[in-house]
């Protein structure tokens, strides 16, 4: 069993994926064994980040063209890296035999004490999806008022969908206190009042020029710079996780896969535009089938009116005025709107 976190946030580049990578190092700087599993489609962040360009990921699994062990980027200074790329994408779409062939492939790797999912920015099905089995999620926010705009639309989702465990934040790149405390402070306001949804500060990180110089090394900053100010808040952030240790209630990682995948099963935006495109072309042949019968009924209803029509042309007279008086005539009788009107005209 492992303690299982999911990194999120609500907008792109708040440095997600930074902290995902620096927080895993820390944790493993303290004795742990860690996990780290990419889940940010495309895997360009950790690459940047690292360096490492694995040539299978977690589709190769899926497919069956390769073992979880197989694509495993082991002992990375002290963690494990699952590359997930083009795979978290399919993770929607998956059959029966492949969602029992991922789950069986984790019951395959050692035991870890930490496993920490990168997520992709944003509320995609697959996010959801990775936040709603975790019993535990971390969200990455600046002091920018649109992050937190994103960040309390993520937690209203989440809450939508019955996430009630506290969600823990960082407050990232931070140039102040005091402005990192009013940030916080206004989205727990914000939360507080409109969201059954619960959040706890778990730290901030400073924003550090060596940040910057890291990414441009492929280095992280917590290996390059581990005296910097934002590897000290890193490593403060591991303390706090640490002290709670073991009371975050640990869960086997099959179990948090399958309640994974039947989220995913339930809510993925694919699997629900199948069923609509299935009751639209059920829609499409019932109308088909009531035109057909509504033209049945008019042209049933054209040859009663014509004969209605001939009918009382022979039954009712009428007068017409000529220059030498009033002499009988048959009454034409109008029966559409266009000729009523060229008649009312005349």
């Amino acid at each position: 069993m492992a303690r299982i976190i999911t990194i999120t946030s609500g907008k792109g580049g708040v440095g997600k994926t930074s902290i995902s990578l620096n927080l895993s190092l820390a944790l493993a700087a303290e004795g742990f064994k860690v996990c780290l599993f990419d889940a940010d489609l495309g895997l360009a962040n950790v690459n940047i980040l690292t360096g490492l360009y694995p040539q299978k990921d977690l589709e190769s699994v899926i497919s069956g063209r390769a073992a979880l062990t197989d694509i495993l980027i082991r002992d990375y200074q002290g963690i494990d890296i699952i590359p997930g790329s083009s795979g978290v994408e399919r993770l929607a779409d998956l059959t029966r035999p492949e969602t029992g062939t991922l789950i069986r492939s984790f019951l395959d790797l050692d035991a870890y004490d930490f496993f920490i999912f990168d997520t992709s920015a944003g509320i995609s099905s697959q996010v959801l999806a990775f936040c709603m089995a975790s019993h535990e999620i971390i969200l990455i926010v600046t002091t920018e008022p649109t992050s937190l705009t994103d960040a309390y639309s993520m937690l209203k989702v989440l809450s939508k969908h019955g996430y009630d465990s506290p969600v823990k934040v960082i407050v990232n790149q931070v140039a102040a206190g005091k402005a990192a405390q009013k940030a916080y402070a206004r989205l727990k306001q914000t939360v507080t009042r409109f969201l059954p949804a619960r959040i706890e500060p778990l730290g901030i990180v400073a924003s550090d020029k060596n940040v910057r110089a890291s990414v441009i090394a492929q280095t992280p900053f917590f290996l390059l710079f581990p005296e910097t100010v934002a590897s000290r808040c890193m490593a403060a952030i591991a303390e706090k996780l640490i002290r709670h240790h073991g009371k975050a209630g640990d869960i086997p990682l099959e179990l948090f896969w399958d309640n994974c995948l039947s989220f995913l099963e339930t809510h993925s935006p694919r699997k629900n535009e199948k069923t609509r495109d299935a009751r639209t072309r059920e829609t499409a042949s019932d109308i088909g089938e009531r035109l057909s019968r509504m033209e049945e009924k008019l042209s049933f209803l054209v040859k009663e009116m014509a004969d209605i029509r001939e009918l009382l042309e022979t039954l009712v007279p009428t007068v017409a005025r000529t220059k030498e008086g009033p002499c009988p005539e048959p009454h034409k009788i109008i029966l559409d709107f266009e000729s009523w009107l060229a008649a009312k005209k005349g």
